[in-house]
Protein backbone atom coordinates (compact mmCIF):
# COMPACT_ATOMS: atom_id res chain seq x y z
CA UNK A 1 0.00 0.00 0.00
CA UNK A 2 3.07 2.74 1.10
CA UNK A 3 4.56 1.47 -2.70
CA UNK A 4 1.52 2.43 -4.41
CA UNK A 5 0.79 5.53 -2.48
CA UNK A 6 4.43 6.44 -3.12
CA UNK A 7 4.59 7.44 0.36
CA UNK A 8 8.17 7.76 1.59
CA UNK A 9 9.56 6.09 4.41
CA UNK A 10 10.42 9.60 6.16
CA UNK A 11 7.05 11.32 5.78
CA UNK A 12 5.70 8.08 8.18
CA UNK A 13 8.64 8.32 10.47
CA UNK A 14 7.48 12.10 10.90
CA UNK A 15 3.76 11.67 10.80
CA UNK A 16 3.69 9.04 13.26
CA UNK A 17 6.88 9.76 15.16
CA UNK A 18 8.91 6.64 14.65
CA UNK A 19 12.03 6.26 14.81
CA UNK A 20 14.20 5.48 12.04
CA UNK A 21 14.39 2.22 11.64
CA UNK A 22 10.72 1.07 13.11
CA UNK A 23 9.24 0.78 9.78
CA UNK A 24 11.43 -1.11 8.21
CA UNK A 25 10.72 -3.56 11.02
CA UNK A 26 7.02 -2.67 11.23
CA UNK A 27 7.07 -4.05 7.40
CA UNK A 28 8.99 -7.12 7.76
CA UNK A 29 6.51 -8.41 11.22
CA UNK A 30 9.08 -7.91 13.85
CA UNK A 31 6.66 -5.22 15.49
CA UNK A 32 3.14 -4.35 16.18
CA UNK A 33 1.22 -1.25 15.13
CA UNK A 34 -1.72 -0.14 17.11
CA UNK A 35 -5.36 1.20 16.22
CA UNK A 36 -4.69 4.48 16.12
CA UNK A 37 -1.54 3.55 13.85
CA UNK A 38 -2.96 1.68 11.68
CA UNK A 39 -6.01 4.41 10.83
CA UNK A 40 -3.04 7.10 10.19
CA UNK A 41 -1.58 4.37 7.48
CA UNK A 42 -4.90 4.24 6.11
CA UNK A 43 -5.07 7.90 5.20
CA UNK A 44 -1.84 8.54 4.31
CA UNK A 45 -2.00 4.66 1.57
CA UNK A 46 -5.40 7.24 0.87
CA UNK A 47 -6.92 3.40 1.13
CA UNK A 48 -11.22 4.21 -0.34
CA UNK A 49 -11.92 0.89 -0.49
CA UNK A 50 -13.30 -0.35 2.55
CA UNK A 51 -13.22 -3.96 1.88
CA UNK A 52 -9.17 -3.13 1.64
CA UNK A 53 -9.21 -1.20 4.75
CA UNK A 54 -11.04 -3.71 7.11
CA UNK A 55 -8.98 -6.59 5.87
CA UNK A 56 -5.63 -4.23 7.07
CA UNK A 57 -7.93 -3.39 10.87
CA UNK A 58 -8.43 -7.14 10.60
CA UNK A 59 -4.75 -8.15 10.37
CA UNK A 60 -3.00 -5.49 12.22
CA UNK A 61 -5.85 -7.00 15.68
CA UNK A 62 -5.04 -10.51 14.86
CA UNK A 63 -1.19 -9.50 15.04
CA UNK A 64 -1.51 -7.66 18.23
CA UNK A 65 -3.53 -10.55 19.69
CA UNK A 66 -0.97 -13.08 18.63
CA UNK A 67 1.71 -10.67 19.78
CA UNK A 68 4.00 -11.81 23.10
CA UNK A 69 7.24 -11.81 24.62
CA UNK A 70 9.45 -14.29 22.75
CA UNK A 71 11.10 -16.79 24.93
CA UNK A 72 13.22 -17.80 22.11
CA UNK A 73 16.35 -16.20 20.40
CA UNK A 74 15.36 -12.79 18.28
CA UNK A 75 16.75 -14.45 15.18
CA UNK A 76 13.68 -17.30 15.65
CA UNK A 77 10.99 -15.37 17.29
CA UNK A 78 9.91 -14.57 13.72
CA UNK A 79 9.57 -18.13 13.22
CA UNK A 80 7.21 -18.41 16.27
CA UNK A 81 5.04 -15.82 15.40
CA UNK A 82 4.76 -17.55 11.37
CA UNK A 83 3.81 -21.20 12.81
CA UNK A 84 1.40 -19.43 14.93
CA UNK A 85 -0.56 -17.44 11.88
CA UNK A 86 0.14 -20.82 10.03
CA UNK A 87 -2.55 -22.82 8.53
CA UNK A 88 -0.45 -25.59 7.43
CA UNK A 89 3.21 -27.00 8.73
CA UNK A 90 4.97 -29.31 6.59
CA UNK A 91 8.79 -30.14 8.51
CA UNK A 92 11.58 -32.27 7.62
CA UNK A 93 14.26 -33.19 9.39
CA UNK A 94 16.39 -36.58 9.58
CA UNK A 95 17.58 -36.49 12.90
CA UNK A 96 15.40 -34.47 15.33
CA UNK A 97 11.96 -34.37 16.08
CA UNK A 98 9.98 -31.48 15.28
CA UNK A 99 10.17 -28.28 17.86
CA UNK A 100 6.44 -28.15 18.05
CA UNK A 101 5.84 -32.22 18.56
CA UNK A 102 8.71 -32.48 21.15
CA UNK A 103 8.00 -33.41 24.75
CA UNK A 104 9.39 -31.21 27.43
CA UNK A 105 12.19 -33.40 28.55
CA UNK A 106 13.71 -33.83 24.78
CA UNK A 107 12.95 -30.78 24.31
CA UNK A 108 15.03 -29.59 27.30
CA UNK A 109 18.08 -31.75 25.99
CA UNK A 110 17.85 -30.36 22.42
CA UNK A 111 17.76 -26.39 24.12
CA UNK A 112 20.68 -27.43 26.55
CA UNK A 113 24.13 -25.68 24.81
CA UNK A 114 27.25 -27.27 25.96
CA UNK A 115 29.44 -23.89 24.92
CA UNK A 116 27.01 -22.06 27.63
CA UNK A 117 26.01 -23.78 30.49
CA UNK A 118 25.02 -20.70 32.09
CA UNK A 119 21.97 -20.21 29.67
CA UNK A 120 18.06 -20.80 31.55
CA UNK A 121 16.39 -23.05 28.81
CA UNK A 122 13.48 -23.67 30.63
CA UNK A 123 11.80 -20.74 29.12
CA UNK A 124 12.43 -21.94 25.70
CA UNK A 125 11.24 -25.55 26.47
CA UNK A 126 8.01 -23.90 28.00
CA UNK A 127 7.48 -21.55 24.36
CA UNK A 128 7.79 -25.40 22.76
CA UNK A 129 5.67 -27.30 24.98
CA UNK A 130 3.30 -24.61 24.90
CA UNK A 131 3.52 -24.22 20.53
CA UNK A 132 3.03 -28.17 20.48
CA UNK A 133 -0.29 -28.17 22.70
CA UNK A 134 -1.72 -26.13 20.00
CA UNK A 135 -1.17 -27.81 17.31
CA UNK A 136 -2.40 -30.91 19.04
CA UNK A 137 -5.77 -29.52 20.65
CA UNK A 138 -7.86 -30.50 18.13
CA UNK A 139 -8.44 -27.39 16.08
CA UNK A 140 -4.24 -26.62 15.48
CA UNK A 141 -3.03 -26.40 12.07
CA UNK A 142 -2.52 -29.48 9.49
CA UNK A 143 0.86 -30.45 10.49
CA UNK A 144 2.45 -32.79 8.33
CA UNK A 145 6.04 -34.09 9.34
CA UNK A 146 8.72 -36.53 7.87
CA UNK A 147 11.40 -37.81 9.72
CA UNK A 148 14.48 -39.70 9.02
CA UNK A 149 14.31 -43.16 10.48
CA UNK A 150 17.99 -41.96 12.52
CA UNK A 151 15.24 -39.86 14.81
CA UNK A 152 13.93 -42.81 16.27
CA UNK A 153 17.15 -44.12 16.83
CA UNK A 154 18.89 -40.80 18.48
CA UNK A 155 18.99 -40.77 22.05
CA UNK A 156 18.64 -37.02 23.25
CA UNK A 157 18.35 -37.03 26.44
CA UNK A 158 18.64 -40.60 27.00
CA UNK A 159 16.56 -43.79 26.12
CA UNK A 160 13.83 -43.08 28.70
CA UNK A 161 13.37 -39.49 27.26
CA UNK A 162 13.45 -41.34 23.84
CA UNK A 163 10.99 -43.60 24.71
CA UNK A 164 8.53 -40.48 25.97
CA UNK A 165 9.43 -38.86 22.90
CA UNK A 166 8.30 -41.67 20.90
CA UNK A 167 5.27 -42.83 22.68
CA UNK A 168 4.33 -38.55 21.95
CA UNK A 169 4.95 -39.33 18.94
CA UNK A 170 2.59 -42.03 18.65
CA UNK A 171 -0.37 -40.09 20.05
CA UNK A 172 0.35 -36.92 17.80
CA UNK A 173 0.07 -39.03 14.63
CA UNK A 174 -3.37 -40.36 15.57
CA UNK A 175 -4.73 -36.70 15.58
CA UNK A 176 -7.01 -35.86 12.69
CA UNK A 177 -4.48 -32.93 11.66
CA UNK A 178 -1.24 -34.43 12.28
CA UNK A 179 0.74 -36.38 9.45
CA UNK A 180 3.68 -38.37 10.10
CA UNK A 181 5.87 -40.53 8.18
CA UNK A 182 8.96 -41.56 8.62
CA UNK A 183 12.04 -42.59 5.91
CA UNK A 184 13.21 -45.59 6.40
CA UNK A 185 17.34 -45.94 5.92
CA UNK A 186 16.47 -48.54 3.52
CA UNK A 187 15.12 -45.83 1.01
CA UNK A 188 18.79 -45.17 0.36
CA UNK A 189 19.56 -41.97 -1.05
CA UNK A 190 16.99 -38.67 -1.32
CA UNK A 191 16.32 -35.16 -1.65
CA UNK A 192 16.38 -34.43 1.60
CA UNK A 193 19.96 -35.98 2.78
CA UNK A 194 21.74 -33.15 4.89
CA UNK A 195 19.14 -30.75 5.07
CA UNK A 196 16.47 -29.78 7.13
CA UNK A 197 13.49 -27.50 6.36
CA UNK A 198 9.98 -26.18 7.40
CA UNK A 199 7.70 -24.84 4.90
CA UNK A 200 4.17 -22.72 6.35
CA UNK A 201 1.43 -21.90 4.52
CA UNK A 202 -0.75 -19.20 5.39
CA UNK A 203 -3.82 -17.82 4.29
CA UNK A 204 -4.24 -14.70 5.98
CA UNK A 205 -2.29 -12.99 4.29
CA UNK A 206 -1.72 -15.67 1.49
CA UNK A 207 1.33 -16.18 1.41
CA UNK A 208 4.16 -19.67 1.95
CA UNK A 209 7.83 -19.77 3.56
CA UNK A 210 10.44 -22.05 4.15
CA UNK A 211 12.61 -21.72 6.84
CA UNK A 212 16.26 -22.73 7.38
CA UNK A 213 17.86 -22.65 10.75
CA UNK A 214 21.64 -23.13 11.76
CA UNK A 215 23.47 -22.79 14.52
CA UNK A 216 23.44 -18.61 15.79
CA UNK A 217 20.57 -17.92 12.97
CA UNK A 218 18.10 -18.50 10.44
CA UNK A 219 16.80 -17.75 6.77
CA UNK A 220 13.42 -17.15 5.75
CA UNK A 221 13.05 -17.99 1.85
CA UNK A 222 9.81 -16.45 0.55
CA UNK A 223 9.75 -15.76 -2.82
CA UNK A 224 7.60 -18.48 -5.07
CA UNK A 225 11.13 -19.16 -6.88
CA UNK A 226 12.55 -20.95 -3.46
CA UNK A 227 9.50 -22.00 -1.80
CA UNK A 228 7.93 -23.70 -5.00
CA UNK A 229 10.99 -25.90 -4.94
CA UNK A 230 10.71 -26.50 -0.92
CA UNK A 231 7.38 -27.80 -1.80
CA UNK A 232 7.93 -30.02 -4.46
CA UNK A 233 11.32 -31.50 -2.27
CA UNK A 234 8.69 -32.18 0.34
CA UNK A 235 6.21 -34.10 -1.25
CA UNK A 236 9.16 -35.82 -2.83
CA UNK A 237 10.02 -36.53 0.74
CA UNK A 238 6.40 -38.03 1.45
CA UNK A 239 6.43 -40.16 -1.62
CA UNK A 240 9.72 -41.71 -0.27
CA UNK A 241 8.64 -42.03 3.29
CA UNK A 242 6.81 -45.01 4.64
CA UNK A 243 2.95 -44.77 5.04
CA UNK A 244 1.40 -43.35 8.04
CA UNK A 245 0.14 -46.68 8.90
CA UNK A 246 3.59 -48.42 8.71
CA UNK A 247 5.29 -45.45 9.99
CA UNK A 248 2.73 -46.06 13.45
CA UNK A 249 4.11 -50.24 12.84
CA UNK A 250 7.69 -48.63 13.07
CA UNK A 251 7.05 -46.06 15.92
CA UNK A 252 5.10 -49.25 17.81
CA UNK A 253 8.73 -51.27 17.43
CA UNK A 254 11.15 -49.29 18.50
CA UNK A 255 8.97 -48.20 21.52
CA UNK A 256 8.94 -51.78 22.80
CA UNK A 257 12.46 -52.35 21.45
CA UNK A 258 13.26 -49.37 24.18
CA UNK A 259 10.72 -50.45 27.05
Amino acid sequence: MRERAGVKPKDIAARLDWYNSKLTRVEKGELMVSAAEVEELLRMFEVNDAGEADRLRTLAKEARRRDRPARVPDWAATYVALESAATEIKSYDAELVHGALQTETYARAILSDPLDDTRDVEPAVAERVERGSRILDGEGPSTWCVLGEAALYREVGGRDALREQLEHLRCAARKPNVALQVIPFSAGQHIGLGSSFVVLHLTEPVATYAYLEGLTGSDYLDKPSHTSQYVRAFDTLRAAAASERETLRMLENRIEDLA
